[in-house]
C-alpha cells in the first residue's frame, strides 16, 4: 500500500471524527450558555469568597474556544487528508 495513501486515509478518518466532535460540541453551546449562567446565579447567591472567583463567562469563553480548536483541526487534518489522497483513488 502506498505511504501518502494510507496516511490520507488516517488524516481523513481523524480529521473526519474532529469536525463531527466539534460540530455536536458547538452545537450544544447554547444549552451550556444557560447552565453556565444558572451555575453563576447560584454561586453568586450562595456568596462566600469561593464562589466569589467562578465567572461564568470565562467558563463560556473557555468551552468555546476549546470546541473551535478541536473543529478547525478536523478541518485542517480533513484538507490535508484529501491532499495526499489526491489522484490515487483514480488507479
Amino acid at each position: 500500500m502506498d505511504v501518502k495513501k494510507s496516511w490520507g486515509y488516517i488524516s481523513i478518518l481523524i480529521g473526519g471524527l474532529s469536525l463531527l466532535w466539534g460540530a455536536v460540541s458547538l452545537s450544544s453551546m447554547a444549552a451550556q450558555e444557560q447552565v453556565f449562567s444558572d451555575m453563576g446565579r447560584f454561586m453568586d447567591a450562595g456568596g462566600g469568597d469561593f464562589f466569589t472567583s467562578y465567572n461564568a463567562e470565562h467558563a463560556i469563553s473557555e468551552a468555546k474556544n476549546k470546541n473551535v480548536v478541536i473543529l478547525s483541526t478536523g478541518l485542517i487534518l480533513s484538507s490535508l487528508g484529501s491532499f495526499l489522497m489526491r489522484g490515487l483513488l483514480d488507479k
